[in-house]
């Protein structure tokens, strides 16, 4: 469920209308109430709706005017009146109210829970009594609404009738059997009692900056957006498509009611929504009640009405989860483009007797990538470091397995570290799309467009690349080079005993440009595969004359083991590279 917080904050006003009839408005569409008033038998009780679009003045109602028992959404009005004598200077916000044993209440919240007495200051338990729906918060701000019981009720009752909420009353405290009275209206309705039409006058007021002055208005719509409880109003809205959408709203739930009223402000509409369910059948604590449902299609009915939209569903729009640490943060982005899942391992792979299927070792699409406080683009565009991992390993695992991220940082060098997903945890050195002709620059591109898109770069120009490859990921490191379509890109290869095949499609990138580097750390197994590799090197050099002699290639023993010649290597490789160095912090 998405939840709408932050200091973002969506408003509602809807039309202050008074009447013993519940009919839709003459300027209503038809199909949509009979739609409305048909979500009453998805849950085997009664509904009442009122909704008004503020770019256009229209309205929604359905039994908008008939009274319904508020459960915890009586908490908005209570607020209202909190905030009108903190204007007022008869309370304060920092003032303490004390929680005690004596007063801690059951139901919603976290205060209930809290050992022994605490100090509480008065603004921070209408947040809690807010967002969290905490009764005990509730019942603090009540008693600092006047000096008796009678007095408090009468506080906010009479302030509601003031603003023109007639039918608008706060019954008793929440959960307060002693202080309960035994009159009609409490009986039936419990806690509070209101209308949906009376709900977004008050909404209206807010939103208009009328409730106190604009400043505490939108004091209290911030408030509102920091909901925790999500599962009507917002649960079907189109957040994913509406980077403006927010929504300020107050639940409340008990037994057989289920409540949500609020502001709902988007680019695309604006409007006020207030939903009483009663005599509700189903009495899961869930998402999937279905009175909750109720109200989120009613919602999301009202709003494909005033936007056009035609689906009760919400978009399936990838999000990407950045991960920070100490020196930057990591993401694992889902690309089109990456290495697999690809054709040519569409029905798996088998090596020595053990077979591989698609999934899991073929259809991760990933790629991690890692960016370090202080990236900046140079000459207007963006230098990376491309690392294949080897086999039986995965790209998360080449990442916490070879330190290779601690070693960007200590060599202060200015680039996006990129993990590819290869074969997932497989004896397999394929390449997949890495073998295809512009393979490479795809997947480049990609990236740097999936970051633009995060806001982490400005642009998707492509810098100066090094391509790096461990033991079996040596085959899409080869292939990025000599057919991936970055070859001037292409400024640096690093093989950290990765030599085994495939070599000489080296030389024409060698060829190209004086200043391209190949560098290749080797354990005695790969010292074969070098030395063919240098003959080679010398009969190309003979044909190819002074060019390739100035190609700067480092080819370098060692009696480590094949899994430590990145620890240190890639930090003292990364040293000597082209990339330019971090800006000093300040």
């Amino acid at each position: 469920m998405r939840r709408c917080n932050g200091l973002l904050f969506l408003v509602f006003s809807l039309l202050a209308v008074h009447s013993s009839q519940s009919f839709a408005s003459p300027n209503s569409d038809s199909t949509l109430i009979a739609q409305l008033n048909k979500l009453a038998n998805t849950f085997g009780g009664r509904i009442g709706i009122a909704a008004k679009n503020l770019n256009t003045g229209d309205t929604l109602f359905v039994n908008a005017h008939e009274k319904f028992p508020t459960a915890s959404a009586i908490k908005l009005p209570i607020m209202v009146e909190c905030f009108h004598q903190l204007a007022a200077g008869k309370i304060s916000g920092e003032q303490i109210v004390a929680l005690t044993d004596s007063n801690k209440w059951g139901g919603s919240g976290i205060l209930q829970y809290f050992s022994g007495s605490a100090p509480i200051k008065l603004a921070d338990a209408v947040m809690l009594m807010i967002t969290l729906s905490d009764n005990s918060a509730t019942n603090l701000v009540i008693d600092a609404l006047g000096n008796s019981h009678k007095a408090k009720l009468a506080a906010m009752n009479n302030r509601m009738l003031e603003l023109g909420l007639r039918d608008t009353r706060l019954l008793n405290k929440v959960m307060s059997w002693k202080t309960k009275k035994n009159s009609p209206e409490s009986l039936r309705y419990g806690i509070g009692v209101s209308t949906p039409s009376d709900m977004i006058v008050l909404l209206e007021k807010m939103w208009r900056g009328e409730l106190v002055n604009a400043t505490v208005s939108k004091q209290m719509i911030d408030i509102l957006s920091r909901q925790q409880y999500n599962s009507m109003i917002p649960h079907l809205l189109p957040f994913e498509s509406t980077d403006s959408l927010v929504v300020a709203h107050k639940t409340g739930s008990v037994t057989g009611v289920r409540v949500d009223v609020g502001l709902v402000l988007s680019n695309r509409v604006k409007f006020a929504v207030a939903i009483f369910c009663d005599e509700v059948r189903d009495q899961r604590d869930s998402e999937d009640n279905l009175a909750e449902l109720a109200a989120a299609k009613a919602t999301r009915l009202i709003w494909n009405h005033w936007t056009g939209d035609s689906t009760l569903d919400r978009p399936n729009v990838e999000r990407v989860d950045w991960y920070a640490f100490p020196a930057g943060e990591w993401a694992k982005l889902y690309l089109h483009n990456s290495p697999f899942p690809d054709s040519s391992r569409a029905q798996g792979h088998t090596y020595e007797g053990k077979f591989y299927p698609k999934h899991p070792h073929y259809d991760d699409s990933s790629a991690v990538v890692v960016m370090l406080d202080g990236y900046h683009q140079v000459n207007g565009a963006n230098d990376l470091i491309v690392h294949f991992h080897g086999w039986n390993n995965d790209n998360l695992g080449a990442m916490e397995q070879f330190g290779m991220v601690q070693q960007l940082i200590q060599s202060k060098k200015n680039a996006i570290l990129v993990f590819a997903q290869g074969p997932y945890r497989a004896a397999d050195s394929h390449g997949g799309k890495m073998e295809r002709d512009g393979g490479f620059k795809n997947f480049v591109e990609e990236i740097l467009q999936r970051l633009v898109d995060e806001r982490r770069v400005p642009n998707a120009a492509i810098g100066r690349v090094i391509v790096a490859a461990h033991s079996g990921g040596y085959r899409p490191a080869i292939n990025a080079v000599s057919s991936g379509q970055l070859s001037e890109k292409i400024r640096e290869v690093f093989l950290f005993d990765a030599f085994y095949a495939l070599y000489d499609k080296f030389l024409p990138w060698l060829s190209s440009r004086n200043e391209n580097k190949l560098r290749s750390i080797y354990t005695e197994h790969l010292a074969g595969e070098h030395k063919e590799f240098m003959g080679m090197l010398k009969k190309q050099k003979l044909a190819a004359g002074k060019k390739l002699s100035q190609a700067k290639i480092y080819l370098t023993s060692t009696a480590v083991c094949h899994d430590c010649v990145i620890d240190g290597t890639f930090e003292e490789w990364l040293m000597e590279s082209c990339l330019d160095e971090m800006a000093p912090s300040k």
